[in-house]
């Protein structure tokens, strides 16, 4: 089991209703981006999702968030701001 930290659309990361991040979207990020590849985080189901991520990912997470006009949320509902 580890924590969770979401790059996100919604309210909520679990929110099932908002506007999701699709997969072209997070390939185009990562293409313009080559150095994204070696970060942990993945998409999953509308999400960029980084299990256990350091502070130097969630500041990553950050950046990457304001690319595609989403906001990082971890498991608790709690926000990060670069």
């Amino acid at each position: 089991m580890g924590y969770d930290v979401h790059i996100t659309r919604s309210e909520n990361w679990w929110d099932e209703d908002g506007q999701d991040i699709n997969t072209a979207e997070w390939e185009a990020v990562v293409a313009a981006h080559p150095g994204l590849v070696m970060v942990p985080m993945w998409w999953n189901a509308g999400r960029i999702v980084s299990k256990n991520p350091s502070d130097a990912v969630i500041a990553t997470m950050c950046q990457v968030a304001k690319v595609l006009e989403a906001r990082v949320q971890g498991d608790d509902g709690e926000y990060y701001d670069a």
